[in-house]
């Protein structure tokens, strides 16, 4: 099992006294907050901060937390209108229809994900309550591309503090390395564009394995920040995420 922590000092009052405090805090409050796991379950709490923050990354080290990934934030800044999406033979693309597509969207995002670093199954009901269920939700900035009948490939968007942000881009395995992926983002950027939003960002794995990264480049946008990732194990023993793949 892993647990996210996120801890904010303001520059004026942050010392290493105060950033050694926040860091007790969220471990016992990660080690409280645990639900009940098998006595073989792995538990670590998962840090992460700005790849530039010195100061932040000494802390997590002096406390022995393990840097274990890189992710960066990638943008691209909409001075004109993008260019329109070239879809491969036999797919077609619809905005997600609400009471019909989103069960669809999931098992596509979801199969997709399977490869993500760290990637730990979300039952229907948990991905809709955090994803469709809030008051922002809009599915015109949904899309789900199809081979027929059977769903291809999905991207969820949504905007983050006036941002248009790409949540999720999903391309299944039978259907990648065709352009489908690089078709899709094009179509967000484009109703982006005709929304009036001019910057788009999205959060990537630096080490993807689906050269996701690569698609991100080809399509104009480029690295605004990293950020640099650190676990700590809570208590050791087998890890789950290795257990579902059994």
């Amino acid at each position: 099992m892993r647990v996210h922590a996120d801890g904010y000092a303001s520059t004026l009052m942050r010392t290493a006294s105060i950033g050694t405090r926040l860091q007790e805090l969220m471990e016992a409050r990660a080690r409280e907050r645990c639900p009940p796991l098998p006595p073989d379950a792995r538990v670590v709490l998962r840090n992460a901060t700005t790849a530039r923050d010195a100061e932040s990354r000494r802390l997590l080290e002096s406390h022995d937390y393990q840097l274990v990934r890189h992710f960066w934030r990638m943008e691209i800044d909409l001075d004109a209108p993008p260019p329109v999406p070239v879809w491969p033979a036999g797919i077609t693309v619809r905005s997600l229809v609400v009471g019909q597509d989103e069960e669809a969207a999931y098992n596509a995002i979801s199969e997709a994900f399977r490869d993500h670093w760290g990637h730990l199954p979300d039952s229907f009901a948990a991905w809709r309550k955090r994803t469709i269920d809030k008051p922002d939700f809009d599915p015109g900035l949904w899309f789900v591309a199809f081979d027929g009948d059977e769903v291809a490939a999905a991207v969820r968007c949504g905007y983050r503090l006036d941002v248009g942000w790409v949540h999720a881009l999903g391309v299944r395995r039978p259907w990648r390395r065709r352009g489908l992926g690089e078709a899709l983002l094009l179509q967000a950027f484009g109703e982006f564009y005709r929304r009036g939003a001019r910057t788009v960002g999205l959060g990537v794995d630096a080490a993807n394995p689906t050269g996701a990264t690569r698609l991100y480049e080809r399509a104009g946008m480029c690295v605004s920040r990293e950020f640099a990732v650190y676990e700590i194990e809570l208590r050791p023993g087998r890890d789950l995420e290795a257990m579902s793949e059994l």
